[in-house]
C-alpha cells in the first residue's frame, strides 16, 4: 500500500488499480466470448476495457514519483525493489503459460512457436510477443522504472526538463512517419512513455489535485465515452496501433486517475482489497480466462444464458485465483525478496529535502 510524505494511505491509488485490473478482465473475457461462443454477450465496445492498462501506467507514474520524487543519486535500493516487485511472481506464472501452451497449443492469440523465450523472460523488447501475453506492458513498465531511476542523477531542475525532452521525442517518434521500428527503440520511444509522464505530473500536483475536482470528472467523462465509442467503432485489431490507442485512451486514463485522486471517493473495503491483489490478478486471469474458454463453450453455448453465466464464471474464477496467488505467493515472494534486498542495502538512502 501506498504511502504518502504525509503518512496518509493513499487508499485511492488501490480503488484505481482495482478498476484497471477489473478493466482488463472484462476486455479478455468479451475476447474470449467473441472467439469460442457464436453469439457474444457484449459488443466492441467492450474493447474499451484494454484501457485499463493505460490507467496503470499513469498509476505507476504517480506512485514512483509520490515515493521517490525527493530522492537524489543512484538509488540500488530502488532498482533492486522495482525487480523484486515484477519479475518473482511474473516468472511462476510465465511458467504456468508455457505449461498452457505445452497442453493446448496456443493462447488466445499466439502460437507457441511465434514466442522468444529468452526475452520474455527477461522482459526484454523483442519482435515477438511474450510466454505470458500481458508481459508486454510489464517491459514498458520496467524500462520507466530505469529512465526514472537513472533520472535522479539530475539536478533537480534537470529533471523537469529531461521529462519534457523524452515525453517530446515520444510524441515526435509517434506521429513522424517513416520512424525504425527496432524493438528497444519503439520502447524507449514508446507513446505510452506520455501516460507515465501524466502520472508524474499528477504528483507533482497530488495536493492541488482537490482544487481541480470538476475539470477532472469533465475529462473522465470525455474520455470514457470517447473510448467506448471508439473501440465500438474499431473493435480489437484498432489496438495495434499504439499511437492510435494512446491517443483516444490517454484522455480516459489521466481523467480517471485525476479525477479519483482528487474526489476521493469513498468506496468498499473490498475494492480496495481488489487493488492491494490487482498485480496477482493482472499475471493470473488470462490464464483463468483461457482455461475456462476452452471448457464452458460447449456446455453453455446452446443455452439463452450462455453470456451472463460465461462473464460471471470467469470474473469469479478470476478473483478467487487473483487473491490465492496475492496472498499464498505474491506477499511472501515481495518479503522475502525485501528480506534480501535489506542485507545488500542495510539502511535506507538518504532523501534530498524537499
Amino acid at each position: 500500500m501506498l504511502a504518502a510524505s504525509d503518512k496518509r494511505t493513499i487508499v485511492e491509488v488501490q480503488y484505481l488499480r482495482a478498476i484497471a485490473v477489473l478493466l482488463v478482465i472484462l476486455a479478455h473475457i468479451h475476447q474470449t466470448n467473441a472467439r469460442f461462443f457464436s453469439a457474444p454477450l457484449l459488443g466492441d465496445a467492450a474493447f474499451a476495457g484494454f484501457s485499463g492498462v493505460d490507467v496503470f501506467f499513469v498509476i505507476s507514474g504517480f506512485i514512483i514519483h509520490h515515493i521517490y520524487g525527493g530522492h537524489s543519486g543512484l538509488d540500488g535500493r530502488y532498482f533492486l525493489n522495482r525487480l523484486n516487485r515484477i519479475l518473482p511472481l511474473y516468472w511462476i506464472f510465465s511458467a504456468l503459460a508455457v505449461a498452457g501452451y505445452l497442453l493446448m497449443g496456443d493462447s488466445l492469440t499466439h502460437s507457441l512457436g511465434e514466442l522468444d523465450l529468452v526475452s520474455s523472460a527477461l522482459l526484454l523488447p523483442s519482435h515477438q510477443p511474450p510466454v505470458l501475453m500481458v508481459g508486454w506492458t510489464l517491459t514498458h513498465e520496467l524500462y520507466f522504472y530505469l529512465a526514472y531511476g537513472l533520472s535522479l542523477l539530475l539536478p533537480r531542475p534537470w529533471r523537469i526538463r529531461a521529462a519534457a525532452a523524452w515525453g517530446l521525442a515520444s510524441l515526435a517518434y509517434a506521429l513522424l512517419p517513416g520512424m525504425p521500428t527496432w524493438p528497444w527503440l519503439a520502447v524507449v520511444l514508446s507513446p505510452f512513455n506520455l501516460l507515465f509522464l501524466g502520472g508524474v505530473l499528477l504528483a507533482s500536483q497530488y495536493h492541488r489535485l482537490e482544487s481541480t475536482r470538476w475539470p477532472a470528472l469533465a475529462l473522465a467523462i470525455a474520455g470514457a465515452a470517447t473510448a467506448l465509442v471508439w473501440a465500438g467503432q474499431v473493435g480489437l485489431e484498432g489496438l495495434g496501433d499504439q499511437t492510435h490507442r494512446v491517443a483516444l485512451f490517454l484522455p480516459f486514463a489521466i481523467g480517471l486517475t485525476w479525477c479519483v485522486l482528487a474526489w476521493r471517493p469513498a468506496m468498499s473495503t473490498l475494492f480496495a482489497r481488489i487493488g492491494d491483489a490487482s498485480y496477482s490478478l493482472y499475471l493470473s486471469h488470462i490464464l483463468v480466462i483461457g482455461v475456462l474458454g476452452r471448457v464452458l463453450p460447449a456446455r453453455l453455448d446452446s443455452t439463452a444464458w450462455s453470456g451472463p453465466v460465461f462473464y460471471l464464471t470467469c470474473l469469479t474464477a478470476c478473483l478467487i485465483v487473483g487473491f490465492a496467488s496475492h496472498y499464498g505467493l505474491e506477499r511472501p515472494l515481495v518479503d522475502f525478496g525485501k528480506q534480501l534486498i535489506r542485507r545488500v542495502f542495510p539502511s535506507p538512502p538518504r532523501s534530498a529535502a524537499s
